[in-house]
């Protein structure tokens, strides 16, 4: 994965957060005059377990997803199909390369704590699973998405940032709360992440910290920083970021599917301007 030995485990579990809970049994959504999103939620203990909840079922085809974190730390929902008869248990052990079956499914991104993040995706018919932030005392959601449901109609997208190997093509980037449409126009595996440059910090002193070739001061601010979720090659989600003006360093810090280096080191680490 990506080069963070000098800058320890924290910092790595900001990248590189992708494992997570366990939900009630909800009725299929009746319909009425707006189609039922699919509402995720999480919490979370002082000893750092965690547990999201969802639906065991869910109308599926074009998708509202709301994540709301009521955790005390922030929190992400990433979806996770699991194909054939393989099971979830065998899903969270998988390593690399990541089988087949097993496929990054969107969700919605880093969401502080008490508020709600939203997503509109297509989630075709099958098993899911949500996840977090890799943290091993926690439980996942499973949900069995049907066929049936009613298409949600995305916002209207004032930015798009679009994936490929390896490297980004962004537009229409402005401060404040933007509708951005992310689309992975590869073959592997994509996320965006966003994190704010600090004063006087260049694009090669990022490069070189997610190298591991710095151990100074952090040229970036995670603490600030947000992302949207990995969607596979072909897909693409509607999903809210804030970003305040200034200089960000866009990066993917996944992996191909088979294993490697991180996307940082294939080229996926630009610098951006958002006015």
């Amino acid at each position: 994965m990506i080069g963070l030995r000098a800058w320890g485990p924290a910092v790595a579990l900001a990248l590189l957060s992708l494992v997570g809970c366990g939900g009630g049994d909800v009725p299929l959504p009746t319909r009425s005059s707006e189609p039922a999103p699919l509402r995720i939620s999480v919490t979370d203990s002082p000893s750092g377990r965690f547990e999201y909840t969802a639906p065991r079922h869910f109308r599926g085809g074009s998708v509202e997803i709301r994540f709301t974190n009521g955790g005390r730390a922030s929190h992400k929902a990433q979806l996770w199909r699991v194909k054939g008869g393989h099971t979830v248990e065998q899903a969270l052990r998988a390593g690399r390369p990541r089988p087949t079956w097993l496929a990054t499914a969107g969700g919605v991104g880093a969401t502080r704590p008490g508020e709600t993040g939203t997503t509109f995706q297509r989630l075709p018919p099958g098993r899911y699973y949500v996840a977090g932030n890799g943290n091993e005392r926690g439980t996942v959601a499973q949900v069995r998405v049907r066929a049936g449901g009613r298409p949600a109609e995305p916002p209207a997208a004032r930015a798009r940032v679009v994936a490929r190997e390896y490297g980004f093509r962004v537009s229409g980037l402005r401060a404040g709360r933007t509708e951005v449409e992310f689309r992975n126009t590869g073959a592997e595996p994509h996320h965006a992440f966003f994190a704010p440059i600090r004063r006087g910090a260049t694009l090669a002193e990022v490069r070189a910290a997610l190298t591991g070739r710095s151990s100074g001061r952090l040229p970036v601010d995670f603490g600030k920083s947000r992302e949207t979720v990995v969607i596979e090659g072909g897909a693409k989600q509607t999903t809210e970021l804030e970003l305040s003006s200034g200089r960000y360093a866009l990066l993917c810090a996944v992996s191909d599917r088979a294993g490697g280096p991180p996307h940082t080191e294939k080229g996926m680490l630009a610098e951006v301007r958002v006015p």
